[in-house]
């Protein structure tokens, strides 16, 4: 009797599922601000759900941390436990949902599952928790998770919405990310090409720039020395993006912020099966940069078993992807950089001493700021201008005393720390120029001690005066206790006395 209400109901579901996902499409297909895609996306799942909140991971293929994009109507203690410490992929939960490529639904008393290892989140209080990876092109880009803090028991049909909805959210990853790879690099082609990106005018720097444009094309490894900060990175982009691969990838990797298995992985990719959750093949660093340049940042920390494997690629240009047995033939320039002294490490047995001529074929050695001092005024009032512009305040100069203050500064962490510097001082400046109050207090208190006489006549004065105290000013016993005669002693003193 009750089959003819049976098939409006069906419709009625079905029409609800297809309007949600419509929805969604339309969200995800309105914008390629991955941030605001993100968000709005989040509200409506936690709407269709009846959720009480959410979070959407995005994976940083780079660090292989998991970026909480979005998050709604979660504690302020995870959301900065999230913010500071990020899961890693393999990590807690959602980096265990990513790494296995497997949703995860916990009906009841969420938080007291044993696979949520950060104690913030067992204080969370979670009655049910759904947590989905998000996927492009067959891989993991982020992971869903919707949360309820009281009994909740969705339908079937409501997962099944939940878990059609990860298939638009990841393409909206995947497609913000392919744009921004596209945005960074014409500006990359824009900003280094005739290295119209490296401000400088000092001779260090002019020397080293004029030996860049010799070596552009030249398909020899490259070794770039220089202290953290120091501009590394922009000088291997400047040799890409003048070269005749300026149109073949350029990839950077910082070898220390991986471990040694997940950095093999990232460089040289794997086979299906080749550990667990190798669920399918995935292409290294090697081959996705084939034709183009390969940044090895760090190289100092890569593991000795790895230091063998770059040593074979450096040889013969072939290399076995993990879990394989059949080599893959890659063309890519590899440019190294360091913060060390290879030369000591080579002697502690830390480094191998035939990869590092291979990669010292040609070395650049960066100059520290302090010893380009000229290019200070230069670099602050770029970074002055540019992070200005970006805050929409009206800034246009740095005063005589700041400007005094930056180039008395030793500049430990160099350009990266003036440029932290500036941008400080643009947020906090009142006025319509920076001045000495608004920079960091590290490095205007540097300033102030190195205007206090530090002669070594002014630190002889100050411990005479402190013997003379502890004799109560008995100046014979003075004289004793300091190894000098009476006569030398009362003509100090007496300068003292002068001051």
């Amino acid at each position: 009797m009750n089959e003819p209400n049976a098939m409006p109901d069906v419709l009625e579901r079905q029409n609800k599922k297809l309007s949600i996902l419509y929805e969604i499409a339309l969200t995800v297909g309105k914008s390629l601000d991955l941030k605001t895609i993100l968000s709005e996306v989040l509200e409506k799942v936690i709407a269709f759900m009846g959720v009480d909140a959410g979070v959407i991971y995005v994976i940083d293929d780079e660090t292989l941390e998991m970026i909480p994009m979005t998050f709604r109507n979660i504690s302020d203690a995870v959301v900065k436990d999230l913010c500071e410490r990020k899961v890693k992929v393999g990590e807690c939960m959602c980096g265990s949902i990513a790494e296995c490529d497997r949703e995860v639904i916990i009906l009841e008393k969420a938080s007291l599952d044993p696979r949520f290892t950060r104690g913030v989140l067992k204080k969370e209080n979670m009655e049910f928790y759904a947590g989905l990876p998000l996927k492009a092109r067959n891989k993991v880009v982020g992971v869903l998770c919707v949360i309820s803090h009281s009994p909740y028991a969705p339908d079937h049909e409501l997962l099944d919405i939940l878990r059609a909805a990860t298939q638009p959210i990841g393409l909206a990853i995947e497609n913000a990310r392919m744009f921004e790879h596209t945005r960074r690099e014409t500006d990359a082609r824009i900003r280094y090409s005739n290295f119209a990106g490296i401000i400088t005018g000092s001779a260090k720097m002019t020397s080293i720039l004029e030996l860049v444009r010799k070596i552009t094309d030249v398909p020899s490894s490259i070794l770039i020395y220089g202290e953290s900060g120091t501009g590394k990175e922009l000088i291997a982009k400047a040799l890409h993006f003048n070269s005749i691969r300026k149109d073949r990838p350029f990839i950077a990797v910082n070898c220390a912020a991986l471990n040694e298995n997940l950095l093999e992985s990232e460089l040289f990719g794997y086979v299906k099966g080749a550990f667990t959750g190798a669920a399918g093949d995935k292409i290294g660093l090697f081959e996705a940069a084939d034709n183009g340049t390969l940044f090895l940042d760090e190289v100092e920390a890569m593991s000795k078993s790895l230091q063998v494997k770059l040593l074979r690629v450096l040889q013969d240009s072939t290399f076995f992807p993990v879990g394989s047995t059949r080599p893959t033939t890659v063309n890519v320039r590899i440019i190294a950089a360091t913060n060390q002294h290879l030369e000591e490490t080579i002697k502690t047995k830390q480094f191998r001493e035939d990869l590092y001529y291979r990669l010292n074929v040609i070395r650049i050695d960066l100059p520290p700021l302090r010893e380009r001092a000229e290019d200070i005024p230069l670099l602050a009032r770029y970074f002055l201008a540019k992070f200005s512009k970006r805050m929409e305040k009206d800034i246009r100069r740095i005063s005589d005393e700041a400007m005094q203050v930056l180039l008395n500064y030793a500049w430990p962490g160099n350009i990266r720390e003036l440029e932290n510097a500036l941008e400080r001082a643009v947020v906090v400046a009142e006025a319509d120029e920076i001045r000495a109050g608004d920079l960091p207090l590290t490095i205007t208190a540097q300033t102030a001690d190195l205007r206090q006489d530090w002669s070594l006549e002014r630190v002889k004065q100050e411990h005479i005066a402190k013997v003379l105290g502890l004799v109560g000013g008995n100046k014979k016993k003075a004289a004793k206790l300091l190894g000098l005669d009476t006569t030398t002693l009362w003509r100090i003193a007496k300068a003292i006395d002068g001051q």
